[in-house]
C-alpha cells in the first residue's frame, strides 16, 4: 500500500497536541513554569536589570503574560477523557488542606473562649427562627446556649428515639449533643449494659469534633451537666473525612449508630463525598442521617469574585442527592430548612464582658468583614440555600 506521509504528519501531529492537552490537565502550573523560565520572557521582564529594557527597579506588582494557542484548544471532549474539570474550576487538595487547617485554626480559638459568658438573648433569638423549641431551649439553659453553633435544627428531620446510638458530626460546643442525650434517654444515666469491644452500649452520644479546644469544653461541659462521662456520652477529636480514624481513638467501631446528625460541619468540609461516605459507613443497617448544611443554589460561584473561603467549601444544592445516592443511601430527601440567611430579627450583638476575665469571647463571623464588604450588595437567600439532607442506609 501507499504511504500517505501527510496522513503521518497529521496523526504525529494530532498525538502532540494530545499530550500537551494531557500534560496541561494533570499538571497545569508545569507549563506556567516552563513560560515565565522561558528566555523571551524571563529576560526582558523578571530579570530586569540586565535584560534588554535595562530597567533599574521593578516597575509593575504583578506580571500577566497571555500564551493564545489556538491549536490546542481544551474542550468538554478532552476534560471527560481525563475525567478532570479545568484546573481553574476546581479545589486543588493544597486548596482543600489550606480550607481545613484554617478551619481548625478559627475554631480552636472559638473552644478556648467558651467558657466566656456570651449572648444568651441573641442565641435564644437564633435558635427560635431556626425551627429550636422553647423547652430544647429550656434543657440547654443559659450556661451553655450563648455557645449555640449551628445553620438549622437537624433534630426535626432526625426524629431521635429513645434507646437509640447518635453521631454528632462537628458537634462545635456540646449544644445538638446535649438535646440527643434527652431525645435517646441517654440523659438518665442508668448504668450501661455489658458491651462487646468497639460497640456503644445503647442510648449513647458521640460528638467528633475538628477542634481540640472545642472538645475539651464539651467534656467538661457533659460532667457539669451530671451526664455519664464516658458511659452515656464521649466527644473525640476527629475528621469526618478519616473518622474511622477517630473512632480508633477509642475502639468504636464503623456500623455503629441509629442515626447521625451535624449542624453546619458539612459547610466547611472539603472533600463532600468522602464525608457522606463516612457517615454511611458509620450507620447501622437501616440507619439515617440528618445534615444540616449550606448549599450554592448556582452550579458555582462566579470566579470573577473572591469568596470567603467558608463559601467556596459550599456544595451545589444539585449536587448532594446524586452524591448521597450514588455512595449507598436510600430515600434521599433534601430538606429545606427554612433557616433564612438574612432578615433575623435578633438582639444587636453586645459583648458580655461581666465575669469574662482577659479577653473577649472569640467570634467566628465578622472577623474579616471588611475584606468582603461587597458581599453586603448581595442577597445571600439568593445565592445560598440551608438545607437538612435526610438518608437511609438499607437493611
Amino acid at each position: 500500500d501507499d504511504y500517505d506521509d501527510d496522513d503521518g504528519d497529521d496523526i504525529s501531529e494530532g498525538m502532540k497536541q494530545k499530550m500537551l492537552k494531557d500534560l496541561y490537565l494533570q499538571h497545569p502550573k508545569l507549563l506556567d513554569e516552563y513560560i515565565l523560565n522561558s528566555q523571551p520572557i524571563a529576560d526582558p521582564l523578571l530579570r530586569f536589570a540586565s535584560g534588554i529594557a535595562g530597567f533599574k527597579h521593578p516597575c509593575a506588582d504583578y506580571l500577566f503574560v497571555y500564551d493564545e494557542d489556538d491549536d490546542n484548544v481544551i474542550d468538554q471532549c478532552d476534560l471527560d477523557d481525563v475525567g478532570k474539570k479545568c484546573p481553574f474550576h476546581q479545589q486543588t487538595n493544597s486548596e482543600n488542606e489550606n480550607a481545613k487547617d484554617e478551619t481548625a485554626e478559627a475554631y480552636e480559638a472559638v473552644g478556648k473562649t467558651a467558657g466566656m459568658k456570651g449572648n444568651v438573648a441573641r442565641a435564644r433569638a437564633i435558635m427560635r427562627q431556626i425551627g429550636y423549641e422553647e423547652e430544647d431551649l429550656a434543657y440547654i439553659g443559659n450556661d451553655d446556649i450563648y455557645n449555640f453553633q449551628g445553620v438549622a435544627n437537624p433534630h426535626i428531620v432526625a426524629k431521635i428515639q429513645s434507646g437509640e446510638a447518635v453521631l454528632d458530626i462537628g458537634s462545635g460546643l456540646g449544644i445538638d449533643s446535649f438535646l440527643a442525650m434527652r431525645d435517646s434517654g441517654a440523659d438518665d444515666n442508668s448504668p450501661p449494659a455489658n458491651e462487646e469491644d468497639g460497640v456503644v452500649s445503647c442510648p449513647f452520644v458521640v460528638g467528633v469534633d475538628l477542634a481540640e479546644s472545642e472538645v475539651k469544653h464539651t467534656k467538661m461541659r457533659a460532667s457539669e451537666r451530671g451526664y455519664s462521662v464516658p458511659q452515656r456520652i464521649q466527644f473525640i477529636r476527629g475528621d469526618v473525612e478519616n473518622l474511622d480514624e477517630a473512632f480508633a481513638t477509642k475502639n468504636f467501631l464503623m456500623g455503629t449508630f441509629d442515626v447521625c446528625i451535624s449542624n453546619g460541619a458539612f459547610c466547611l468540609v472539603p472533600n463532600k463525598s468522602k464525608a457522606f461516605s463516612n457517615v454511611y459507613k458509620a450507620l447501622r443497617p437501616g440507619g439515617r442521617m440528618a445534615i444540616s448544611t449550606t448549599t450554592i443554589v448556582s452550579d458555582q460561584l462566579d470566579p470573577s469574585f473572591e469568596w470567603p473561603v467558608c463559601m467556596r467549601m459550599f456544595a451545589s444544592l444539585e449536587s448532594i442527592k446524586p452524591i448521597c445516592e450514588s455512595i449507598g443511601f436510600e430515600n434521599v430527601r433534601i430538606v429545606d430548612a427554612e433557616s433564612p440567611l438574612e432578615g433575623m430579627d435578633v438582639p444587636i450583638e453586645e459583648e458580655c464582658s461581666s465575669g469574662n476575665v482577659g479577653g473577649q469571647r472569640f467570634k467566628i463571623h465578622g472577623r474579616n468583614a471588611d475584606q468582603f464588604t461587597y458581599l453586603e450588595d448581595m442577597d445571600m437567600d439568593e445565592l445560598c440555600k440551608v438545607v437538612t439532607v435526610y438518608g437511609e442506609k438499607p437493611l
